[in-house]
């Protein structure tokens, strides 16, 4: 016997829990990485029946597509009357802003009350797809168009408004995204007050009007009073459209270039506005949403 055997002091080491298997390189348990794996197919699914859905609604393509279209053409007489860089800026500010709104916002406001109403959100979330891949299945069609839209619509308005391109392409695609994604949870919170497709028209107006004046349309903000301007530039739309003016022109709401150390800085406070509706909108999504239609 050894002298291990004979003390009785001395207690057997537990034997190593066995360590959970792990997707390869990934750290994580397997059952995750499955769990992911599986998702990303319905979420594709998803996408893509909604896509269909939506390349077969006339009306929300026109919507989508032409209208979007259209806003350069509203700048060509300021251009041509030798608009200053500040005026452009605000002009190509608006009219992106106004592309998201009809492109991502409305659309999916009609989308999501109309798949409520049809019950569809609500036969989905019984099934195995996630409440988070059946709100983001509906999301990725129009997303995806939104950056068709912002691409056709740089291209056109380059000639016609005599536009040099892009100074920070970075920053102009971070202002872009950003706000795209931001337009989702904001047309979910607007469907939670819309009992009908219809009554979509009606029910989208304050928040299309509060953001195309944050935008710096409508209103001419320099001749606002200065707690209105700073209030105003917390709006989601304000952000976007400061975004642009940095990332194509390079220059700030009074037409001063900023480069540098001062791009960044102004670019991650803008940035920081968006992230913050983003939390507050995914927040208000999650503990609030109507999932079944409205009494």
């Amino acid at each position: 016997m050894t002298s291990a055997t004979l003390d009785p002091t001395r207690t057997p080491a537990p034997a190593p829990a066995p360590a959970p298997a792990s997707a390869p390189g990934s750290g994580r348990p397997a059952a995750t990485a499955r769990v992911r794996r599986r998702a990303t197919p319905r979420l594709l699914g998803l996408a893509r029946a909604e896509l269909t859905l939506l390349l077969r609604n006339r009306m929300q393509l026109f919507t989508a597509l032409l209208l979007p279209l259209s806003v350069p053409f509203l700048y060509l007489p300021l251009a041509r009357a030798g608009g200053t860089p500040e005026t452009l800026a605000a002009g190509l500010g608006t009219m992106f802003v106004v592309a998201l709104l009809f492109v991502v916002y409305y659309n999916l406001l009609s989308s999501y009350v109309a798949r409520r109403q049809d019950l569809v959100l609500k036969r989905l979330r019984t099934g195995e797809a996630s409440d988070a891949t059946v709100l983001t299945a509906t999301a990725v069609p129009a997303l995806l168009v939104a950056g068709v839209m912002i691409v056709a619509m740089g291209s056109i308005a380059t000639p016609l408004l005599d536009l040099p391109l892009p100074q920070n392409p970075l920053v102009l695609l971070v202002g872009l995204a950003l706000g795209a994604v931001v337009m989702v949870p904001l047309a979910l919170v607007t469907a939670n007050f819309t009992r009908t497709v219809e009554a979509a028209q009606i029910t989208s107006l304050p928040m299309m009007a509060v953001l195309i004046i944050g935008a710096g349309a409508a209103i001419p903000l320099g001749m606002m009073p200065d707690w209105f301007g700073r209030l105003i530039a917390l709006v989601p739309s304000a952000p976007i459209a400061a975004m642009v003016r940095l990332g194509w022109l390079g220059i700030d709401a009074d037409g001063a270039v900023v480069i540098g150390t001062e791009l960044w800085t102004q670019t991650a406070a803008q940035s920081a506005i968006l992230l913050v509706w983003l939390g507050l909108g995914l927040w208000y999504v999650r503990t609030h949403l109507r999932w079944e239609p409205r009494g």
